[in-house]
């Protein structure tokens, strides 16, 4: 018997014994029937029921301020919708600008030139395959135009009229072989005819050929139509001389024009339908 309670299982049994004793000793004591073991855990607990309380309230408002995504849907086409506007709009505001610019300029030049007359006109459409630059324009019979009238671009000359149509009609560039106008160098007087190859096209110049071998122009000069012939008005710009060359085919020689103006880029002209000249 004496062994008994020297043995390791009475230590035990006499331990929860006394643990049980305690907790029922702290039960009739607590206050409000919550007992010091309880209030203990609950000290220990509350941090995390504040958390679970804090990220409790968080997914409230985030499941609260939830948009479907059929309204971001709706709301992006809206959005589109408002840019296609905004980019008509500075569309038409372009043009008009475009439209304003011309005008300047041939303001100026009909004041310099007041027995032109001529009609505002904008490209529509130009042929991919044709190296020498025509383009078709959206005037035609209907508003005075015809064929062989001068196309400019502000005092430069870009073509001449080749077909007309009631509405539009089809203007070949002056790098055109078949087009043929009569110039002449401003500072010596020298005259001679634009022409060009396909060669020449491809690379956007011309020349002013049928001068004589030991032509004074030099690189630099400006070429200007004569106005012989009566097909364009004179001194309408054509371009600049960019080198001279002895002919390989005569005795002539011929100047490399560098046009004002390059008929691939532009999107507005004027036809001259008449002039005093004529």
């Amino acid at each position: 018997m004496n062994n008994f309670f020297k043995s390791t299982t009475f230590k035990v049994l006499l331990t929860v014994a006394v643990i049980l004793a305690a907790a029922a000793v702290f039960s009739t004591v607590s206050v409000g029937g919550t007992s010091p073991l309880t209030n203990a855990l609950g000290v220990v607990a509350q941090p995390f029921q504040n958390a679970a309380s804090y990220l409790s309230s968080k997914l409230d408002g985030v499941t609260g301020g939830f948009i479907s995504s059929k309204s971001y849907q709706d709301r992006i086409a809206e959005l589109e919708q408002q840019v296609a506007e905004y980019q008509s709009q500075l569309v038409d505001y372009e043009k008009t600008k475009k439209q304003l610019e011309s005008y300047e300029e041939f303001l100026d030049i009909r004041a310099q030139h007041p027995d032109y007359t001529w009609v505002y006109s904008t490209v529509i459409g130009r042929d991919s395959a044709d190296v020498f630059g025509s383009f078709t324009i959206n005037r035609g019979s209907e508003h005075g135009i015809k064929v062989n009238d001068a196309v400019i671009y502000s005092e430069y000359l870009v073509g001449v009229v080749t077909e007309v149509n009631p509405t539009s009609a089809v203007v070949r560039s002056i790098c055109d072989p078949t087009v043929g106008a009569a110039a002449y160098e401003i500072r010596t007087g020298e005259l001679g005819y634009i022409s060009s190859t396909t060669d020449m096209s491809v690379n956007g110049i011309c020349s002013l050929s049928g001068l004589a071998r030991d032509t004074a122009i030099s690189k630099g000069g400006i070429i200007c139509t004569s106005g012989t012939g009566g097909l364009f008005p004179r001194d309408l710009i054509i371009g600049t001389v960019t080198d001279v060359r002895q002919s390989d085919s005569d005795l002539s020689a011929y100047a490399v024009i560098d046009p004002a103006v390059n008929s691939k880029d532009i999107h507005d002209c004027f036809v001259i339908t008449a002039f005093e000249e004529e």
